[in-house]
């Protein structure tokens, strides 16, 4: 399943973007937004490698990056989030693009074996500071995309289950406690309908009323 990264369009790319000298926070998010937008042009089967070969190259490389460049990473790591969901829109929720694009940041690879998803629960390798950031703007980035439409309950538990996967696998206690404060977030819980009764559970007609045994 996986493409050769290193001669992927992304690395391509973003080796000869600038972003690493880029000055100015202006030229900065201009140039991330540049970066990120290409996956609206792509169609299904390039989308899914090239984000492959995207959270492939930041995560195996986040801990090689200088503290002051940081911040410029960040926000091509938001805007990746954000313009993934706005792909999976365009696409009505495809559902076996949304699978895909779900083994993708779960790090699943073929034969079983783990790889560098920002959300992988089994790779050791994939710096946590990775997995912190993409939850911490998961929430906002798909609620944006959404508006008020919301989503439909069961593309919900499509969208969250990277999530639910690491709250359940996690490797450490803190990236769990982070995933399952997502999971508890007023907005996902309207999304999958946490909390609401399900039809029909409703007691009518005092069918709850004391019975007395029967009369003499």
């Amino acid at each position: 399943m996986a493409p050769d990264v290193q001669e992927s369009p992304f690395v391509k790319q973003l080796a000869s973007s600038g972003l690493w000298h880029t000055p100015s926070p202006h030229a900065s998010q201009r140039l991330c937004s540049s970066l990120s937008v290409l996956l609206l042009l792509l169609p299904p089967s390039l989308f899914i490698r090239f984000l492959f070969a995207f959270w492939t190259t930041i995560t195996s490389n986040y801990s090689s990056i200088p503290a002051l460049r940081l911040d410029k990473y960040l926000l091509l790591i938001r805007y990746y989030v954000r313009d993934s969901f706005l792909y999976l829109k365009s696409h009505s929720w495809e559902k076996e693009l949304l699978k895909a694009w779900t083994e993708v940041m779960e790090g699943k690879e073929d034969a079983g074996k783990e790889g560098w998803g920002p959300l992988s629960s089994g790779n050791a390798k994939v710096p946590d500071g990775v997995r912190y950031h993409v939850l911490d703007v998961w929430i906002d980035e798909l609620e944006g995309v959404v508006g008020e439409e919301g989503i439909d309950v069961g593309m919900g538990e499509m969208l969250m289950e990277p999530v639910k996967r690491l709250e359940r696998e996690g490797r450490t206690k803190v990236v769990r406690r982070r995933a399952k404060e997502i999971l508890e977030d007023e907005r996902v819980r309207a999304w999958l309908k946490v909390g609401e009764e399900v039809p029909g559970n409703e007691n009518e007609g005092g069918d709850d009323e004391e019975w007395n045994g029967f009369e003499d």
